[in-house]
Protein backbone atom coordinates (compact mmCIF):
# COMPACT_ATOMS: atom_id res chain seq x y z
CA UNK A 1 0.00 0.00 0.00
CA UNK A 2 1.74 3.55 -0.92
CA UNK A 3 1.10 6.57 1.04
CA UNK A 4 -1.36 7.58 -0.45
CA UNK A 5 -3.91 5.16 -0.42
CA UNK A 6 -2.68 4.40 2.94
CA UNK A 7 -4.17 8.21 4.09
CA UNK A 8 -7.54 7.58 1.86
CA UNK A 9 -7.90 4.32 3.82
CA UNK A 10 -6.97 5.88 7.17
CA UNK A 11 -8.96 8.85 6.67
CA UNK A 12 -12.48 6.67 5.51
CA UNK A 13 -11.58 5.23 9.01
CA UNK A 14 -11.42 7.64 10.96
CA UNK A 15 -14.84 9.60 9.62
CA UNK A 16 -16.40 6.15 10.02
CA UNK A 17 -15.63 6.17 13.46
CA UNK A 18 -16.57 10.00 13.83
CA UNK A 19 -19.79 9.43 12.27
CA UNK A 20 -20.79 6.69 15.12
CA UNK A 21 -19.66 8.22 18.07
CA UNK A 22 -21.78 11.87 16.82
CA UNK A 23 -25.05 9.62 16.05
CA UNK A 24 -24.30 10.08 12.48
CA UNK A 25 -24.47 6.47 11.70
CA UNK A 26 -26.70 4.93 9.21
CA UNK A 27 -29.87 4.09 10.79
CA UNK A 28 -31.56 0.87 10.54
CA UNK A 29 -34.28 0.22 7.58
CA UNK A 30 -38.01 1.32 8.67
CA UNK A 31 -39.71 -0.41 10.21
CA UNK A 32 -37.47 -2.26 12.50
CA UNK A 33 -40.11 -2.48 15.45
CA UNK A 34 -43.68 -2.59 15.76
CA UNK A 35 -46.13 -0.27 14.49
CA UNK A 36 -48.62 2.02 16.60
CA UNK A 37 -52.01 2.45 15.19
CA UNK A 38 -54.47 4.53 17.56
CA UNK A 39 -58.07 4.76 16.84
CA UNK A 40 -59.85 7.52 18.63
CA UNK A 41 -62.88 5.31 18.90
CA UNK A 42 -64.28 2.08 20.49
CA UNK A 43 -63.86 -1.05 18.84
CA UNK A 44 -66.50 -1.64 16.80
CA UNK A 45 -67.08 1.59 14.92
CA UNK A 46 -66.25 2.53 10.93
CA UNK A 47 -62.39 4.18 12.02
CA UNK A 48 -61.68 1.10 13.87
CA UNK A 49 -62.90 -1.36 11.39
CA UNK A 50 -61.05 -0.10 8.56
CA UNK A 51 -57.72 0.45 10.78
CA UNK A 52 -58.01 -3.14 11.66
CA UNK A 53 -58.31 -4.51 8.35
CA UNK A 54 -55.81 -2.34 7.24
CA UNK A 55 -53.34 -3.37 10.00
CA UNK A 56 -53.94 -6.75 9.42
CA UNK A 57 -52.20 -6.29 5.61
CA UNK A 58 -49.63 -3.68 5.90
CA UNK A 59 -47.65 -5.54 8.45
CA UNK A 60 -47.05 -8.25 6.43
CA UNK A 61 -46.21 -6.08 3.58
CA UNK A 62 -43.56 -3.52 6.06
CA UNK A 63 -42.16 -6.73 7.45
CA UNK A 64 -43.29 -5.58 10.71
CA UNK A 65 -46.57 -6.19 13.29
CA UNK A 66 -49.32 -3.14 13.10
CA UNK A 67 -51.48 -3.06 16.67
CA UNK A 68 -54.56 -1.15 16.73
CA UNK A 69 -54.80 0.60 19.53
CA UNK A 70 -58.22 1.91 20.40
CA UNK A 71 -57.85 5.55 23.14
CA UNK A 72 -61.93 6.53 23.05
CA UNK A 73 -63.08 9.50 24.65
CA UNK A 74 -64.43 12.74 24.06
CA UNK A 75 -65.63 12.17 20.81
CA UNK A 76 -61.81 11.23 19.49
CA UNK A 77 -60.16 14.29 20.84
CA UNK A 78 -58.10 12.29 23.71
CA UNK A 79 -57.26 9.74 20.54
CA UNK A 80 -56.32 12.41 18.13
CA UNK A 81 -54.34 14.04 21.18
CA UNK A 82 -52.14 10.88 21.39
CA UNK A 83 -51.63 10.85 18.23
CA UNK A 84 -50.19 14.71 18.27
CA UNK A 85 -47.70 14.05 21.34
CA UNK A 86 -45.83 11.23 19.86
CA UNK A 87 -43.00 10.92 18.04
CA UNK A 88 -43.04 11.93 14.39
CA UNK A 89 -40.60 9.10 13.13
CA UNK A 90 -43.44 6.59 11.56
CA UNK A 91 -43.57 4.13 14.46
CA UNK A 92 -46.94 5.56 15.98
CA UNK A 93 -49.89 5.96 13.20
CA UNK A 94 -53.84 6.86 13.41
CA UNK A 95 -56.96 6.38 11.58
CA UNK A 96 -59.11 9.87 12.04
CA UNK A 97 -62.24 10.11 10.82
CA UNK A 98 -63.64 13.42 9.49
CA UNK A 99 -65.00 14.04 13.69
CA UNK A 100 -61.43 15.18 13.59
CA UNK A 101 -62.00 18.25 11.94
CA UNK A 102 -65.35 18.84 13.42
CA UNK A 103 -64.21 18.47 16.72
CA UNK A 104 -61.97 21.78 16.93
CA UNK A 105 -65.25 23.53 16.04
CA UNK A 106 -67.43 22.05 18.57
CA UNK A 107 -65.29 22.64 21.25
CA UNK A 108 -63.58 25.31 23.11
CA UNK A 109 -59.56 25.38 23.50
CA UNK A 110 -59.29 22.47 21.36
CA UNK A 111 -55.95 19.98 22.14
CA UNK A 112 -55.00 20.33 18.73
CA UNK A 113 -55.00 22.45 15.72
CA UNK A 114 -56.41 19.65 13.13
CA UNK A 115 -54.64 20.50 9.59
CA UNK A 116 -50.90 22.17 11.95
CA UNK A 117 -50.36 19.38 13.88
CA UNK A 118 -50.77 16.23 11.90
CA UNK A 119 -49.25 15.09 8.81
CA UNK A 120 -51.76 13.61 6.44
CA UNK A 121 -50.90 10.31 4.54
CA UNK A 122 -53.91 9.23 2.82
CA UNK A 123 -57.63 8.72 3.07
CA UNK A 124 -58.43 4.95 4.04
CA UNK A 125 -62.58 4.56 3.30
CA UNK A 126 -66.00 6.39 4.00
CA UNK A 127 -69.29 6.30 3.27
CA UNK A 128 -72.65 8.28 4.52
CA UNK A 129 -74.83 8.23 7.14
CA UNK A 130 -78.05 6.80 6.99
CA UNK A 131 -81.33 8.38 8.32
CA UNK A 132 -83.12 5.41 9.88
CA UNK A 133 -86.18 4.30 12.01
CA UNK A 134 -86.80 1.04 13.96
CA UNK A 135 -88.87 -1.03 12.03
CA UNK A 136 -92.06 -0.86 13.83
CA UNK A 137 -91.89 2.78 12.97
CA UNK A 138 -95.03 4.40 11.48
CA UNK A 139 -92.89 6.82 8.92
CA UNK A 140 -91.92 5.29 6.32
CA UNK A 141 -90.59 8.39 4.04
CA UNK A 142 -88.06 11.08 5.48
CA UNK A 143 -90.98 13.69 4.77
CA UNK A 144 -93.28 11.56 7.03
CA UNK A 145 -91.15 11.60 10.28
CA UNK A 146 -90.28 15.57 9.53
CA UNK A 147 -93.95 16.36 9.26
CA UNK A 148 -94.39 14.25 12.34
CA UNK A 149 -91.66 16.70 13.82
CA UNK A 150 -93.34 19.36 12.95
CA UNK A 151 -96.65 18.50 14.24
CA UNK A 152 -95.50 18.15 16.92
CA UNK A 153 -92.08 19.52 17.80
CA UNK A 154 -89.51 17.84 20.69
CA UNK A 155 -92.19 14.58 20.87
CA UNK A 156 -89.50 12.49 19.30
CA UNK A 157 -86.22 11.55 20.03
CA UNK A 158 -83.11 10.44 18.47
CA UNK A 159 -79.58 8.99 19.53
CA UNK A 160 -75.79 9.73 18.93
CA UNK A 161 -72.70 8.32 19.57
CA UNK A 162 -72.17 11.43 22.11
CA UNK A 163 -72.49 14.98 21.78
CA UNK A 164 -70.53 16.14 18.61
CA UNK A 165 -70.62 13.27 16.91
CA UNK A 166 -70.94 12.68 13.50
CA UNK A 167 -74.64 11.13 13.99
CA UNK A 168 -74.91 14.00 16.50
CA UNK A 169 -74.12 16.93 13.77
CA UNK A 170 -75.98 15.02 10.99
CA UNK A 171 -79.29 15.00 12.74
CA UNK A 172 -78.86 18.09 13.74
CA UNK A 173 -78.41 19.61 10.18
CA UNK A 174 -81.35 17.60 9.44
CA UNK A 175 -83.17 19.63 11.86
CA UNK A 176 -81.90 23.02 10.84
CA UNK A 177 -82.71 22.70 7.33
CA UNK A 178 -86.13 21.37 8.04
CA UNK A 179 -86.77 23.46 11.01
CA UNK A 180 -88.44 20.92 13.41
CA UNK A 181 -87.15 19.87 17.00
CA UNK A 182 -86.24 16.99 18.53
CA UNK A 183 -85.19 15.38 21.88
CA UNK A 184 -80.91 14.34 21.50
CA UNK A 185 -79.70 11.73 23.19
CA UNK A 186 -76.02 11.19 23.89
CA UNK A 187 -74.75 7.57 23.61
CA UNK A 188 -71.07 6.10 24.42
CA UNK A 189 -70.47 4.91 20.96
CA UNK A 190 -72.12 4.56 17.24
CA UNK A 191 -73.35 1.53 17.85
CA UNK A 192 -75.87 2.23 20.68
CA UNK A 193 -77.65 4.60 18.12
CA UNK A 194 -79.03 1.61 16.37
CA UNK A 195 -79.50 -0.91 19.57
CA UNK A 196 -81.40 2.02 20.66
CA UNK A 197 -83.73 2.13 18.08
CA UNK A 198 -84.34 -1.29 17.75
CA UNK A 199 -85.51 -1.17 21.74
CA UNK A 200 -87.40 1.36 21.16
CA UNK A 201 -85.43 4.28 23.27
CA UNK A 202 -85.48 6.68 20.44
CA UNK A 203 -87.73 6.54 17.62
CA UNK A 204 -84.85 7.54 15.28
CA UNK A 205 -81.28 8.53 14.14
CA UNK A 206 -78.54 8.61 11.58
CA UNK A 207 -75.79 6.38 12.50
CA UNK A 208 -72.66 5.73 9.74
CA UNK A 209 -73.97 3.53 7.44
CA UNK A 210 -71.36 0.79 7.94
CA UNK A 211 -73.12 0.55 11.34
CA UNK A 212 -76.18 0.67 10.65
CA UNK A 213 -76.13 -2.19 7.74
CA UNK A 214 -76.21 -5.30 9.21
CA UNK A 215 -79.61 -4.00 11.27
CA UNK A 216 -80.93 -2.65 7.42
CA UNK A 217 -80.57 -5.59 5.95
CA UNK A 218 -81.87 -8.31 8.86
CA UNK A 219 -85.25 -5.89 8.78
CA UNK A 220 -84.40 -4.35 12.35
CA UNK A 221 -84.55 -0.84 11.45
CA UNK A 222 -85.67 0.79 8.48
CA UNK A 223 -83.39 3.25 6.08
CA UNK A 224 -85.70 6.83 5.22
CA UNK A 225 -82.46 8.57 3.29
CA UNK A 226 -78.43 8.57 2.98
CA UNK A 227 -76.40 11.45 3.36
CA UNK A 228 -74.33 10.90 0.10
CA UNK A 229 -74.71 12.81 -2.84
CA UNK A 230 -75.15 9.60 -4.96
CA UNK A 231 -77.36 6.21 -3.81
CA UNK A 232 -75.56 3.93 -1.85
CA UNK A 233 -74.40 0.74 -3.87
CA UNK A 234 -75.11 -1.40 -1.01
CA UNK A 235 -78.92 -0.33 -0.58
CA UNK A 236 -79.92 1.52 -3.96
CA UNK A 237 -83.56 2.31 -3.15
CA UNK A 238 -83.00 3.83 -0.42
CA UNK A 239 -83.08 8.15 -1.60
CA UNK A 240 -80.39 10.66 -1.38
CA UNK A 241 -81.65 13.32 1.15
CA UNK A 242 -81.59 15.68 -1.46
CA UNK A 243 -84.03 13.12 -2.97
CA UNK A 244 -85.78 12.85 0.09
CA UNK A 245 -86.16 16.46 1.49
CA UNK A 246 -84.77 19.27 -1.32
CA UNK A 247 -82.32 20.47 -1.26
CA UNK A 248 -80.90 18.25 1.19
CA UNK A 249 -77.29 18.40 2.24
CA UNK A 250 -73.99 15.84 2.08
CA UNK A 251 -71.78 14.21 4.81
CA UNK A 252 -69.80 11.94 4.27
CA UNK A 253 -67.88 9.62 6.78
CA UNK A 254 -64.47 9.69 5.60
CA UNK A 255 -61.11 8.18 7.30
CA UNK A 256 -57.47 8.07 6.64
CA UNK A 257 -54.16 8.03 8.08
CA UNK A 258 -52.15 9.94 9.66
CA UNK A 259 -49.21 10.69 11.71
CA UNK A 260 -47.59 13.55 14.08
CA UNK A 261 -46.77 17.07 12.43
CA UNK A 262 -42.90 16.32 11.19
CA UNK A 263 -42.99 13.02 9.93
CA UNK A 264 -39.90 13.69 7.48
CA UNK A 265 -41.11 13.24 3.80
CA UNK A 266 -39.78 10.00 2.72
CA UNK A 267 -41.42 7.93 5.38
CA UNK A 268 -44.74 9.60 4.61
CA UNK A 269 -43.93 8.78 0.91
CA UNK A 270 -42.77 5.16 1.94
CA UNK A 271 -46.22 4.54 3.59
CA UNK A 272 -48.45 6.52 1.23
CA UNK A 273 -46.67 3.78 -1.58
CA UNK A 274 -47.38 1.15 1.05
CA UNK A 275 -50.94 1.88 1.94
CA UNK A 276 -51.36 2.33 -2.36
CA UNK A 277 -50.14 -0.85 -3.17
CA UNK A 278 -52.91 -2.44 -0.85
CA UNK A 279 -56.04 -0.90 -2.02
CA UNK A 280 -54.38 -1.45 -5.78
CA UNK A 281 -53.77 -4.74 -5.03
CA UNK A 282 -57.67 -5.23 -3.60
CA UNK A 283 -56.35 -6.76 -0.57
CA UNK A 284 -58.73 -4.43 1.23
CA UNK A 285 -61.51 -4.39 -0.66
CA UNK A 286 -63.62 -7.49 0.84
CA UNK A 287 -63.75 -6.14 4.53
CA UNK A 288 -64.70 -2.82 3.59
CA UNK A 289 -67.37 -4.00 1.44
CA UNK A 290 -68.32 -6.51 4.59
CA UNK A 291 -68.92 -3.33 6.51
CA UNK A 292 -70.87 -1.98 3.86
CA UNK A 293 -68.21 0.67 3.69
CA UNK A 294 -66.16 2.57 0.63
CA UNK A 295 -63.11 2.78 -0.68
CA UNK A 296 -60.68 5.83 -1.37
CA UNK A 297 -58.43 5.40 -3.05
CA UNK A 298 -55.07 7.55 -4.82
CA UNK A 299 -55.32 10.33 -2.75
CA UNK A 300 -51.73 11.56 -2.58
CA UNK A 301 -50.45 13.05 1.07
CA UNK A 302 -51.08 16.58 -0.76
CA UNK A 303 -54.41 15.62 -1.78
CA UNK A 304 -55.49 14.49 1.27
CA UNK A 305 -53.66 17.88 3.19
CA UNK A 306 -56.21 19.60 0.39
CA UNK A 307 -58.85 17.19 1.57
CA UNK A 308 -58.77 17.84 5.04
CA UNK A 309 -58.21 21.91 4.87
CA UNK A 310 -61.38 21.88 2.88
CA UNK A 311 -63.40 19.70 5.08
CA UNK A 312 -62.18 21.56 8.09
CA UNK A 313 -63.47 25.33 6.29
CA UNK A 314 -67.08 23.55 5.16
CA UNK A 315 -67.56 21.80 9.16
CA UNK A 316 -66.88 25.34 10.66
CA UNK A 317 -69.61 27.15 8.76
CA UNK A 318 -72.07 24.13 9.02
CA UNK A 319 -71.17 24.39 12.99
CA UNK A 320 -70.98 27.93 13.07
CA UNK A 321 -74.66 27.98 10.81
CA UNK A 322 -76.67 25.22 13.06
CA UNK A 323 -74.84 27.02 16.75
CA UNK A 324 -73.95 23.80 17.80
CA UNK A 325 -71.55 23.87 20.53
CA UNK A 326 -69.98 20.03 22.25
CA UNK A 327 -68.66 19.17 25.69
CA UNK A 328 -65.02 17.52 25.98
CA UNK A 329 -65.55 14.45 27.76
Amino acid sequence: MNRRQWLATAGAAALGGMACRTGLAAAPAYPSRPIRLIVPFIAGTAPDASARSLAAELGPLLGQSVVVENIGGAGGIIGARALKRAEPDGYTLGVLANQHVINVHLYRDPPYDATRDFTPITTVSGGPVVLAVPATSPYRTARELVDAMKRQPGALNYGSGGKGSVAHLAVESLLHQTRTEAVHIPYKGASEIVTAMVSGQTQFGMPVLSTAAPFLRNGQIRPLAVSSAARSVYFPDVPTLAEALPPGFVLDNWSGVFAPAGLPPALTRRLFDAIATLQASGKLDASTKANSGELRKSASPAQFAQMVAAENARYGKLIAEIGMRGEAG
